[in-house]
C-alpha cells in the first residue's frame, strides 16, 4: 500500500491567485481565529453494478464514499494496509471493494450512480466501475476527468510525477502531451466530468505547457476538442491564468492581468471583463463555475488589516453573492448561494449554518476530509463529516445528522 498523500483534512483548494495552479493545487486551509459572530452577508445584492438515476423525475439519492481500514489500524499515522473503498446509497452500504495500491481520496468518485475508481501498480493503470474492470493501459496515471458518452468511456489522466497526460477513449490514447499539466479535476464539483467538458457531443479539455524563460518558467495554454486544437492562449497573455472552461461554445478564462488582486478578470473568448476586486484585497481560488446561462468566478479575498475572509461569486453583472466572516467558508455554493455555509478553523469544522439555523456539532471535532465532502443541492446542505479522533462520523442532510461508525474517513458526498 502506497502512502496516503494527504492525511490531514483536505478542506479547500485554497490557492492564492498570486500563483498559477501548477503543478499541484494545495488542498489545505488552516485558520487561527476564534469564532465570535454569525456570518455577515456582504453581497451587493463486490456487489452488482448499482442502478443509476433513469430520469429527472426520480428522486435524487444521497451517495457517500469513504476509505475504510481494518479495526485497530492507525491509518492517521500511515497504517494503510487493507484499505477498502465503501459506498453508501441513501444510508445503506451497497459496495465494498479493495482500494488497491493507493488509499487516496482522489482515486474514486461517484458518477451516474456508479462508483468509478482507478488503481496502478506503477506500470499499468486500471479503471473500474463498481469494482469491475473496464479498461487497462500502460502507464501510471491519476484520472482528472471522466465522462461516459454513447457507451464510450472518456478519461483524462495526469501521469505520475507530472510527466504529461493522456486523453483516452475506452483506454486508447487519442491525444497525449509529454510535459503538460491538465487544468481542472474532480474537485471542481460543478463540472460533471471533472477536467472533461461535454457540449453537443464533443468533449473539451485544457492544459498548460511550461515555457522556459530567463528568470524561470511561464505557461502557454491550450484548449482541445477531442484530439483537435480548439484555442490557444499564448504565453504572456495574462499575469496568471487560473482556470479555463467551455460553455455555449465559448472559451472562458479566469485570470489576473496585472500584479494586484483588483486586476482579476473574467474573459469570454477575447472579451475581457474586470471583476472589480477592491484595491488591497488578495484573492484566492478563482475557479470558473456555471450558473444557469452565466459563467461565474468563485473565490475568496483576504485583507491583512481586518483578518476577515470574504467568500464570493462574481460575474458579468458584478458581485452575485458574498459572505464575510472571521473564518473561512468551506465553499461558496453556486446552487442557491449563501443559504448554507460551513465555517472552518485550523482545518476543522467550526460551525454549520443551514439558512438561519445553526446545526449543532462539537467544535473542532470533525473534518471535511476532501472538498467533495460537502455540497448544496436544491437548497439542501449535505456534508460528510469525518471524526479523526474516534469513529463517530456524521452525515448531514439538511438539518438531520446521521451517525456512521467505521475506522476511516469519508471521501465524498454526491446527490444524483
Amino acid at each position: 500500500m502506497r502512502a496516503l498523500r494527504y492525511l490531514l483534512p483536505l478542506v479547500l483548494a485554497a490557492v492564492s491567485c498570486q500563483k498559477p495552479l501548477f503543478p499541484d493545487t494545495p488542498r489545505y486551509a488552516r485558520m487561527q481565529d476564534r469564532f465570535a459572530h454569525m456570518p455577515k452577508d456582504s453581497s451587493g445584492g463486490g456487489a452488482t453494478p448499482l442502478p443509476g438515476p433513469d430520469s429527472a423525475s426520480v428522486k435524487p439519492s444521497v451517495y457517500v464514499t469513504a476509505l475504510r481500514f481494518p479495526e485497530g489500524a492507525l491509518w492517521q499515522q500511515g497504517a494503510l494496509e487493507g484499505a477498502r473503498i465503501v459506498l453508501w446509497k441513501d444510508g445503506k452500504e451497497v459496495l465494498d471493494i479493495p482500494a488497491g495500491h493507493y488509499a487516496e481520496p482522489d482515486r474514486h468518485r461517484v458518477r451516474g450512480g456508479h462508483l468509478w475508481s482507478e488503481d496502478s501498480n506503477g506500470a499499468r493503470t486500471q479503471v473500474y466501475r463498481d469494482g469491475e474492470l473496464q479498461v487497462e493501459y500502460e502507464g501510471d496515471e491519476v484520472l482528472r476527468g471522466l465522462l461516459v458518452l454513447d457507451g464510450a468511456l472518456h478519461t483524462i489522466g495526469q501521469r505520475a510525477g507530472g510527466g504529461g497526460f493522456s486523453y483516452r477513449i475506452n483506454g486508447e490514447a487519442v491525444f497525449s502531451h509529454p510535459s503538460a499539466t491538465v487544468l481542472g479535476s474532480f474537485e471542481d464539483q460543478e463540472w460533471e466530468g471533472g477536467a472533461l467538458m461535454q457540449e453537443g457531443g464533443n468533449v473539451y479539455y485544457s492544459y498548460a505547457v511550461p515555457v522556459r524563460k530567463t528568470d524561470g518558467y511561464s505557461w502557454e495554454y491550450h484548449v482541445m476538442q477531442g484530439d483537435q486544437p480548439f484555442r490557444k492562449i499564448p504565453e504572456g497573455s495574462a499575469e496568471t491564468v487560473f482556470d479555463i472552461r467551455i460553455k455555449g461554445g465559448s472559451v472562458y478564462r479566469s485570470e489576473q492581468r496585472g500584479a494586484g488582486g483588483q486586476s482579476l478578470a473574467l474573459v469570454r473568448d477575447d472579451k475581457i471583463l474586470s471583476l472589480d476586486v477592491p484595491s488591497g484585497e488578495t484573492v484566492h481560488l478563482c475557479k470558473l463555475v456555471p450558473h444557469g446561462e452565466e459563467m461565474l468566478v468563485k473565490g475568496y479575498s483576504t485583507r491583512m488589516e481586518n483578518h476577515l475572509y470574504t467568500s464570493w461569486l462574481r460575474g458579468k453583472n458584478g458581485l452575485v453573492q458574498a459572505l464575510e466572516s472571521p473564518f473561512l467558508a468551506a465553499d461558496m455554493y453556486a446552487d442557491n448561494p449563501g443559504k448554507a455555509v460551513i465555517f472552518l478553523s485550523e482545518g476543522r469544522v467550526r460551525s454549520i449554518w443551514n439558512g438561519e439555523k445553526d446545526i449543532s456539532v462539537t467544535v473542532g471535532r470533525y473534518s471535511l476530509f476532501t472538498k467533495g465532502c460537502s455540497t448544496l443541492k436544491d437548497g439542501t446542505l449535505y456534508a460528510a463529516l469525518t471524526d479523526l479522533n474516534f469513529q463517530s462520523h456524521l452525515v448531514l442532510q439538511g438539518e438531520e445528522l446521521l451517525p456512521f461508525s467505521f475506522n476511516g474517513c469519508f471521501t465524498s458526498v454526491r446527490i444524483e
